[in-house]
């Protein structure tokens, strides 16, 4: 199984933006967010504009192997443009536990060397397991976990450098 990277390309967006549905889903268990009248996971596709409109955003496609499995969505963080910060992150039901997130994030942080930091909600504690797994492979224990206050959410940070 090879997970790669694959910039996502102006002319994608729209598979970003089918794909995002799906994490909006995944998102609702957390913050109580109904479908539509049409029984779809809605967003508003502006919220995406940054990726394609600003050179401190990030967008890439996550495959394994030829296939589709998710996306990553890094930036620089607005308060703070020195920190990397890993904006959404998603990976399909059919990859989940099979190392391909983990796999995943290694190829970002290579791509990416420097400060940074993956901001988890704090009721998702599965994701909070899942990151600190992820960023312990890579950096061992050199890594802060704390609460914060991210715009009107508290919000686990993991910070680290790579």
């Amino acid at each position: 199984m090879e997970v790669s990277l694959r910039e996502i390309e102006p002319q994608s967006r729209s598979v970003v933006e089918n794909l995002f549905q799906y994490y909006v889903y995944d998102m609702s268990e957390f913050m109580g967010w109904p479908p539509n009248d049409s029984g779809l996971y809605s967003f508003n596709p502006s919220l995406l504009d940054a990726y394609w409109a600003e050179e401190d955003h990030f967008p890439h496609f996550i495959y394994v192997d030829s296939e589709l499995a998710g996306f990553a969505l890094v930036r620089r963080y607005p308060s703070n443009p020195a920190i990397y910060d890993m904006e959404q992150f998603f990976v399909l039901r059919k990859f989940k536990g099979k190392g391909v997130g983990k796999l995943a994030l290694k190829s970002v942080l290579e791509r990416f060397p420097g400060r940074w930091q993956i901001r988890v909600l704090v009721e998702n504690t599965a994701a909070l397991g899942f990151w600190t797994a992820a960023v312990l492979d890579v950096v061992g224990s050199e890594y802060t976990l704390s609460l914060q206050n991210d715009v009107d959410l508290m919000m686990n940070f993991i910070q680290f450098d790579v």
